[in-house]
């Protein structure tokens, strides 16, 4: 090579780490703060000694440690917490370059020496820059470069372990190439457990190549290396015993081929199009690096070279191993394989550029599109909100918004502890549920959210994660849809979130106004109560209807609640499933009497005047509504109910 194409490809890789970092800063704190990423800031904001010791976390410790004085020096909003996580992702950038260059070496019939001696370098160097290029547009890298997590690390780290693993192969008396594998495998495996995935990789390559060369004493030192991993990592993996063993929870029914299909699909979906793109386009973009990979082993098998199966092994070996694992693991992730992200673009360039030497304008093509792929996953990520990891915080920000003096917080599911402490608002009196000394199920539960309901007139409900897991009887929210009324329901990506208006104190559970209206043949409404007659714009009015179930009902209705003024325009409305969707009416059996509130929320734009209550019940999928007749004389009365009447006073 000129030494003008060697500047040219120092500029290049120069400008390409430049766009890498670039990518990883840009809306670097558009996204909150999500569940994993809290655990790691509270985790690595505790005293040191219980950061390292193993007993919060089952991750190795390498990560929180450096995070902990990370912290320390940067502070825990969202831009510098996930900074450190921006310069470990640009850092891979160089390392791959480097990969490309010195893994993929071509005959000299195939390229033109290098003025060095070393014949192909010059097309190696091409390898090199388009994988570096396409792992600093690479979607699936800059969202984990934005995380705080330990996955861009080990992904770095391994990286750095397999390129001194490939300069061992060419340089085996390199004291300073043994050394510097050593320290990178080290921390690779003090970072992630999948690290030992590349390590068996690296063993399977280094050893089958010594072994036919012969050459005993690198083997013997290879061997030595190994030994000294081990027991250096000893230390861990007696901490962690068990933890391990808790693990090993075999799901061996899971262990087939759709496992496998899935476990590779969805690895390679990620790293070809990233996690914030349509299906079909994922199909597309996928295909396309496919293809190129595709291209790439074709080189492989044509151009054997160790280093180069070294590569290959980097990749296919800890998928297959992700699925060997997989019975013992309790799910799959594509961000556990990311480590192995780097030899996928490493392929996929090698392919272009064999796609190139069998037909220059081809090369060129497919480097093109692996481009325009990225890019386009890329913008996705960037500005599609339903790719959001979570909105914890803007849910925060809401109740903090929308509080009262005198509201209480329920949190359902520990596990959102640290991310509360994250985004905790001010003066919110909050109570965790389960708790850690008795289950949902336990009779103490009920006694607490009693005492809590006693002290707050209003009690906020976050149900975080998935409450399938933690109350799958829907046990908290169905005590406060009997003792109150849900005035407020959204979802938030990683919780949902609702708002209890609880029953003033001496409701005696008992209909103030009685009443016996049937709604077809299936459901009685036996009485309401109504907690003042006279409300301001902007006042909540509580309702409580007395509903009794004359059979069996297959369907799930829906109860609607209005409150209209003298025109019959609605300025209060609740339409619910009944106790906010705790109870369904298909759940109800027959003379079943079941207690129903609603909070109605007057507009603040309410005309002064008397307005009337109504209800009903209507079939969400079709709308139609039950129809209603008196319970005695069996005349018609329409499709609604009408209630008392109430006077809205303006001040």
């Amino acid at each position: 090579m000129t030494r003008a194409s060697v500047q040219r490809f120092h500029l290049g890789i120069l400008l390409t780490i430049l766009l890498a970092f670039g990518l990883r800063l840009h809306a670097i704190d558009r996204q909150d703060i999500w569940g994993d990423e809290a655990f790691s800031i509270w985790l690595s904001s505790q005293p040191l000694p219980e950061v390292v010791a193993g007993g919060s976390d089952t991750h190795p410790p390498l990560y929180p440690f450096l995070l902990y004085s990370w912290l320390r020096l940067a502070g825990s909003l969202p831009l510098s917490t996930r900074f450190f996580s921006a310069l470990v992702g640009t850092l891979l950038v160089p390392v791959v370059y480097l990969l490309g260059c010195f893994a993929f070496p071509l005959p000299r019939s195939r390229s033109p020496d290098d003025g060095h001696g070393r014949p192909g370098h010059g097309q190696s160097q091409q390898v090199g820059i388009l994988a570096a290029i396409l792992v600093a547009v690479s979607p699936v890298l800059v969202y984990y470069s934005q995380e705080t997590r330990m996955y861009g690390l080990v992904t770095l780290l391994a990286a750095a372990s397999i390129y001194w693993a490939v300069r061992l192969i060419r340089e085996p008396n390199s004291k300073i190439a043994w050394l510097a594998y050593c320290a990178t495998t080290l921390a690779a495996i003090y970072t992630h457990y999948y690290a030992f995935f590349v390590i068996l990789a690296e063993n399977l390559v280094l050893i089958r190549f010594w072994l036919g060369l012969r050459q005993r004493r690198n083997l013997v030192r290879w061997f030595i290396m190994q030994g000294f991993i081990v027991l250096a990592y000893l230390p861990w993996i007696l901490v962690q015993t068990r933890f391990l063993g808790g693990k090993a929870s075999a799901r061996f029914e899971e262990w087939g081929m759709a496992t496998a299909l899935h476990i590779a699909g969805e690895t390679v979906s990620a790293f070809g199009a990233g996690l914030a793109v349509p299906h079909l386009t994922t199909i597309l973009v996928t295909t396309v690096f496919l293809l190129a990979m595709a291209g790439g082993l074709v080189a492989l098998v044509r151009r054997s070279h160790p280093e180069s199966w070294l590569i290959a092994a980097y990749f296919f070996l800890p998928l297959l191993l992700a699925w060997v694992v997989n019975p013992i693991m309790p799910f799959f992730y594509p961000r556990y394989l990311l480590l192995i992200a780097p030899a996928f673009y490493l392929l996929a360039a090698w392919g272009a550029m064999a796609w190139q030497s069998w037909w220059k304008p081809l090369g060129t093509i497919g480097a093109a599109l692996l481009l325009l792929g990225s890019v386009y996953g890329l913008i996705g990520y960037y500005t599609d909100n339903d790719f959001l990891k979570g909105r914890y915080g803007q849910m925060m920000a809401h109740i903090q918004a929308n509080a009262q003096p005198g509201d209480g917080l329920i949190l359902a599911n520990q596990l959102q502890r640290p991310i509360f402490d994250y985004y905790q608002p001010d003066g919110l009196d909050a109570s965790f549920f389960p708790k850690y000394e008795y289950a949902l199920e336990d009779p103490r539960t009920a006694q607490d959210l009693a005492a809590l309901a006693s002290q707050h007139p209003r009690l906020w409900l976050i149900r975080f994660g998935n409450p399938a897991e933690y109350d799958p009887q829907g046990l908290l929210p169905r005590w406060l849809a009997t003792h109150g009324s849900k005035a407020y329901f959204d979802g938030w990506v990683d919780a949902d979130l609702s708002l209890y208006v609880m029953a003033p104190a001496g409701d005696t559970g008992t209909a103030q106004h009685p009443m016996r209206v049937d709604l077809g043949d299936q459901v009685r409404l036996l009485g309401y109560t109504l907690s003042a007659d006279q409300v301001a714009p902007g006042e909540t009015l509580l309702l409580t209807l007395y509903w009794q179930a004359l059979s069996s009902i297959p369907e799930r209705y829906t109860v609607f609640t209005h409150l209209l003024d003298g025109s019959e325009r609605i300025v209060a409305q609740v339409d619910s499933e009944p106790q906010g969707g705790g109870l369904p009416t298909d759940r109800w059996s027959a003379g079943q009497v079941v207690q129903d509130n609603y909070a109605l929320a007057v507009e603040p734009d309410a005309s002064a005047g008397p307005h009337v209550v109504e209800v009903g019940m209507y079939l969400l999928p079709t709308l139609d509504r039950l129809p209603v007749r008196d319970a005695d004389s069996g005349a018609p009365l329409g499709d609604r109910i009408l209630l008392g009447s109430v006077e809205v006073v303006t001040p």
